[in-house]
């Protein structure tokens, strides 16, 4: 009888930790945002906009996605990387820079179990291109990573995202060559006690 107790708690320790593990889905398109040219930003999907235009694209603004992220642009800094525009709050000063005036940026809301509200920014440029994850963490907006930065820090700087993957607590994003010779995998593995994430190249 003892033993039979046991074996139930555990199974039951066992089904509530599974249960309580995060769990990252596919995400879900709620934009986009690409150059115009000179005209500024072509803006997709915005559930509200706020800003100078000419009727060809948005030159200095603010566009609200959902009912959450906004993102704050103007075409005046955008040959500097760090300020042509950036992702969070309606207030600037709590967002996180993300370079949108070149080719075009997909927007998308990444459901999840974690607390946060997490945004994946998928960029496609003349060079190739970067993805982003960024989201509200205790009211703060922050970048959790940025294939920008990460393939220097690794020596992938020829290389481009081919695919990602999303399974239980780990995203996985494929990389490769441009010359399709090599390939590699980073991987982005949620930790819930440091409310970030850990990354390993495979």
């Amino acid at each position: 009888m003892l033993k039979k107790f046991f074996a139930l708690t555990f199974a039951f320790m066992l089904f509530a930790a599974q249960a309580s593990a995060t769990t990252f889905q596919s995400p879900v398109k709620i934009g986009h945002a690409g150059t115009a040219g000179a005209h500024g930003l072509d803006i997709d999907g915005a559930t509200k906009i706020d800003g100078d235009s000419d009727g060809k694209g948005y030159k200095k603004g603010v566009a609200l996605f959902g009912d959450k992220l906004y993102l704050h642009f103007d075409i005046a800094t955008s040959a500097d990387y760090d300020n042509g525009g950036s992702f969070g709050s309606s207030d600037v000063k709590n967002t996180v820079p993300y370079y949108v005036f070149e080719g075009g940026t997909k927007i998308s809301r990444l459901p999840n179990d974690t607390g946060v509200d997490m945004y994946l920014l998928q960029t496609e440029y003349g060079a190739g291109n970067g993805v982003a994850l960024i989201g509200n963490r205790g009211g703060k907006w922050v970048k959790f990573f940025d294939t920008h930065d990460v393939k220097q820090n690794f020596g992938l700087r020829g290389y481009y995202t081919k695919n990602i993957r999303f399974s239980g607590n780990t995203i996985t994003l494929v990389m490769s060559s441009f010359d399709q010779k090599n390939s590699c995998e980073l991987r982005y593995t949620w930790d819930e006690a440091a409310q970030w994430f850990g990354i390993e190249k495979i």
